[in-house]
């Protein structure tokens, strides 16, 4: 776990928040599953080396992990391995299909960086898959942020993909039509409703203005609007619909704030 100082002076830990994303290389998917609290630590000092392996594994482009449970309980089991031997913090992994690899890393303080590199070569020598893996010092955790944390739109997936976990939760696969609520927060009223006219144009309809406080440091209100579709709950086709409204805000000043819908 990462270390950090409270307030108070004293060393706290800041837990592991994984949440997934998906996204796209040679045309394929990928399946990305990051430490979002990884990111606040950062430059991290106690944690400065990269451990970066690369596993072969079998891809199943029908599965929605990409693939098979054995096969993620097998690079499961893998990385746990590793990952208690290296003593260090997991921040993530990527299922690269086209490539029928998956990617994962971990954090080591300096200390662990020569053991690290004696127990992947032990662990290659050995392993009935091709692994590779890189060692390098990256205290700003430049590797993490570039192939793992999230860009703002697939930061919006991340909160889909838990709302579509939730509603399955209750036997809603999503595939049903239903009213989708999307809220957007703009610094002015007149903002909020000419945002509410162009989005007309794509069918959305106005649903709500709400007159927020001042944010902290701030004088004036804050007016969140929520915009209603009828859509299925598909996570690709929002990320086409969360682009455009993110798109659409930039004009008007506004910060897309979150979805909501209810179990059908």
């Amino acid at each position: 776990m990462a270390l950090f100082k409270s307030s108070s002076g004293a060393p706290a830990v800041l837990p592991q928040e994984f949440s997934e994303y998906t996204e796209k290389f040679a045309k394929q998917p990928v399946l990305i599953s990051c430490d979002m609290n990884f990111e606040k630590t950062l430059p991290n000092k106690e944690f400065c080396y990269c451990v970066k392996v690369q596993m072969e594994i079998h891809a199943d482009p029908d599965s929605e992990e990409l693939v098979t449970e054995g096969e993620l309980a097998h690079v499961s089991n893998i990385r746990s391995i590793i990952g208690q031997h290296l003593k260090g913090r997991y921040v993530g992994q990527g299922i690269i299909s086209s490539q029928n690899m998956v990617f994962f890393m971990i954090y080591v303080p300096q200390s662990m960086a020569k053991t690290s590199k004696t127990m992947l070569e032990q662990t290659k020598n050995t392993t009935f898959r091709q692994l590779d893996y890189t060692i390098q010092y990256d205290p700003e955790g430049k590797q993490y942020l570039e192939f793992l944390y999230p860009n703002d739109l697939q930061k919006k997936q991340m909160e889909n993909r838990r709302i579509l976990r939730s509603l399955r939760g209750y036997g809603d696969n999503g595939t049903a039509p239903r009213k989708i609520r999307f809220h957007v927060v703009f610094p002015n009223r007149q903002a909020a409703l000419d945002f509410a006219k162009a989005a007309e144009e794509k069918g959305f309809s106005y649903d709500s203005l709400t007159k927020e406080p001042a944010p902290e440091g701030m004088v004036l209100p804050r007016y969140q609007l929520a915009l209603v579709r009828d859509l299925p709950f598909d996570i690709e086709l929002l990320d086409l619909v969360d682009q455009y409204i993110m798109n659409l805000c930039e004009p008007y000043e506004g910060e897309f704030r979150s979805i909501e819908t209810d179990v059908v």
